[in-house]
C-alpha cells in the first residue's frame, strides 16, 4: 500500500505510531507494512515494534543488493557419532560437588531478599538488589491500561501517605494521547523507576507539594504516569528517548507544516529530581513557547464548531420548515379526501333513498293491485260472507269505514290498505295527501310484481282506543283477532322517528 492511498484514519495512526517509536521518516513504508499486519491498531503496533522490532531493516540499513546465492550443499557421509557418556558423568560428579555452595547462595540471597523486603533502606545503603526483586517486579502480571494507571495511583498514595494531591490521568498512554489532541491541551507524560534513588523522595516533596497540583488543576493540563516495571510505561520510556529519572515530556499538538501533517510532538523535557517550585517554573517555561500556538488551534477550532452549530441549526430550522409545510399539505390532503369522502357519501346516501323511495312506490302500486282485487265489493252482503268491519281514523282526522273477508284476510291486508289508501281511493274522492308524505295519485295502474331486494316498513302503528291495544303488524287472520272482528275502530299512530309522515 502507497501512502496517498491512505485514508484519513490510516494517516493519524501511522503518525501516532512514527511518533511514539521514533520510526525513521524515510521508511514510512516499513511502517505501513507494520501497521497492515496490526490492522492499523496503534496500541498492538507499538507493542510488537517494542517486542519484536521492525519486520524488515530500516531504509538506511538494507542491504542495497541481493546477497550471493548460496550453492546447494551436497550430501556427503558425517562422522559417526562420538559416545558423550564420560562427560556426563564428569558434569554430574562437579554439580554434587557443588551442591552445597549452590543451596548455600540460594539461602543467602532469599534471607537479603526477606530482610531487603521487611527493610527497603537496606538495598539503597548497600548499593545490592537481590536478583528475585528485579525478577518480582518483571514478572507482574499484566492488566489493562487502565487498572494499571489506577493502580500507579494507589501505589503513589500509599507511598505518600495522601489521596487526591495529583490529578493523575485514569486511562492508557494513548488514550491521554488521544484526549490531549482532541480537546487542544497540554501533556505531561511521567516516569519512574523503583530502582532510582530519587523516585521516593520525588514522590513526596515534589509531586505531593499543593502548588504541583494546583499548576496541573490551573493550567487543565493532563498528567499521565507509569512505572518502567510495567510493559507500556517501559515502551513509553523508549519511545520517548528516556535517559534519566525521574523523566517528565511535555507533548502537546503541532500544527500541519508544508511537510509534515499535523501532530502530537514533544515541545520540551525535565529529566531528573527537582524541587516542586523549580519543576513548575520548568513546565511553566516549557508551556509558554507553546502556549499561543495552542490558544490559536483553539479558537480556530472554536470557530469551526460554531459554524458547524450555525449550519446544523439552519439545516435544523430547514428541516422544520419542511416538516411544517409537509404537515399542512398533509393535513390539507386528508381533509380534501375527508371531504371527497363526505360528499360521495352523501351522493351514496341521497341516491340510497331515491332508490328506497322510487322501490317504496312500486310496492305500494303492487300491494294496492293485490287489495283491489281482494277487498269485498261495496254489494257483499255479510249473510253470504264472514266480513269484520273496520273504522279507521287517518292521521289528517279523516274517518275510513272499510271492509275485510274475515277468514281469507290478515293483519298484514289492514297495515297495507292504511299504506294504499290513497291508491285505493277513486280519481273522485282521492285525499288531498299521502301518510308518507307524498303527492295523492288516485287510479294509479298496478304493478305485476313486488320490487326485488325490497322489504317494506310501516312507518305507522294502528292502535284499538278502548281499551288501548296495538295491532301487531303480522300475518295473523282478522277473524282471530278479537279487536277487529266482528267490528273495530282503529287510531292511525305515525312513527315518532319519521320525518317523512306528518
Amino acid at each position: 500500500m502507497d501512502f496517498l492511498d491512505l485514508n484519513p484514519g490510516q494517516m493519524e495512526s501511522l503518525q501516532q505510531f512514527m511518533t511514539i517509536t521514533s520510526w525513521p521518516e524515510e521508511d514510512v513504508e516499513g511502517a505501513i507494512q507494520l501497521m497492515q499486519l496490526c490492522q492499523w491498531n496503534v496500541e498492538l503496533s507499538v507493542t510488537r515494534y517494542f517486542d519484536e522490532g521492525p519486520i524488515r531493516p530500516p531504509a538506511a540499513t538494507r542491504p542495497r543488493t541481493p546477497p550471493p546465492a548460496v550453492a546447494p550443499r551436497l550430501s556427503t557421509p558425517g562422522p559417526r557419532a562420538i559416545s558423550t557418556r564420560p562427560s556426563l558423568i564428569t558434569s554430574l560428579v562437579t554439580s554434587i560437588l557443588l551442591l552445597p555452595f549452590t543451596i548455600l547462595s540460594k539461602v543467602s540471597h532469599s534471607a537479603f531478599y526477606l530482610f531487603a523486603t521487611l527493610f527497603p533502606f537496606l538495598p539503597r545503603l548497600t548499593g545490592f538488589y537481590p536478583a528475585n526483586r528485579n525478577a518480582a517486579r518483571t514478572e507482574r502480571r499484566s492488566i489493562n491500561p487502565k487498572d494499571t494507571a489506577a493502580r500507579f495511583r494507589r501505589e503513589f498514595e500509599e507511598d505518600v501517605g495522601a489521596t487526591g494531591v495529583v490529578p493523575f490521568f485514569e486511562g492508557g498512554y494513548t488514550d491521554a494521547l488521544d484526549t490531549a489532541k482532541r480537546e487542544l491541551r497540554f501533556l505531561v507524560v511521567l516516569l519512574q523507576s523503583d530502582q532510582h534513588d530519587d523516585t521516593a523522595r520525588f514522590n513526596k516533596d515534589t509531586l505531593a507539594a499543593p502548588e504541583f497540583g494546583e499548576f496541573l488543576r490551573e493550567h487543565d493540563v493532563i498528567l499521565w504516569a507509569g512505572n518502567t516495571k510495567e510493559s507500556e510505561a517501559y515502551q513509553v520510556a523508549n519511545a520517548l528517548t528516556c535517559t534519566k529519572f525521574p523523566f517528565l515530556a511535555v507533548i502537546a499538538h503541532a500544527p500541519a507544516t508544508a511537510s509534515h501533517p499535523a501532530s502530537m510532538a514533544i515541545h520540551g523535557r525535565v529529566q531528573g529530581f527537582q524541587a516542586a517550585p523549580a519543576l513548575v517554573a520548568s513546565l511553566q517555561t516549557i508551556m509558554a513557547r507553546h502556549e499561543p500556538t495552542l490558544t490559536r488551534l483553539r479558537l480556530d477550532r472554536n470557530e469551526q464548531q460554531a459554524s458547524r452549530e450555525i449550519r446544523a441549526q439552519q439545516d435544523s430550522a430547514y428541516e422544520a420548515s419542511l416538516a411544517a409545510d409537509r404537515e399542512r399539505d398533509r393535513v390539507r390532503l386528508e381533509q380534501a379526501r375527508a371531504e371527497e369522502a363526505r360528499l360521495v357519501a352523501e351522493r351514496a346516501a341521497v341516491a340510497e333513498r331515491e332508490r328506497l323511495a322510487a322501490a317504496r312506490a312500486e310496492w305500494r302500486l303492487w300491494r294496492a293491485g293485490l287489495l283491489r282485487a281482494a277487498l269485498p265489493p261495496p254489494d257483499e252482503s255479510p249473510k253470504t260472507a264472514k266480513l269484520a268491519r273496520v273504522s279507521l281514523r287517518l292521521p289528517a282526522g279523516d274517518r275510513v269505514v272499510v271492509r275485510f273477508y274475515a277468514d281469507t284476510q290478515t293483519l298484514d291486508d289492514v297495515y297495507a290498505y292504511v299504506e294504499c289508501y290513497d291508491l285505493l281511493q277513486p280519481a273522485a274522492d282521492a285525499p288531498s295527501h299521502r301518510l308518507d308524505g307524498g303527492d295523492a295519485t288516485a287510479a294509479a295502474p298496478a304493478v305485476a310484481a313486488a320490487p326485488a331486494g325490497y322489504e317494506h316498513d310501516y312507518r305507522f302503528t294502528l292502535v284499538s282506543p278502548m281499551p288501548r291495544y296495538v295491532l301487531p303488524k303480522t300475518s295473523t287472520s282478522i277473524a282471530d283477532e278479537k279487536n277487529l272482528y266482528p267490528s273495530g275502530n282503529l287510531l292511525v299512530e305515525v312513527d315518532d322517528d319519521d320525518d317523512d309522515l306528518e
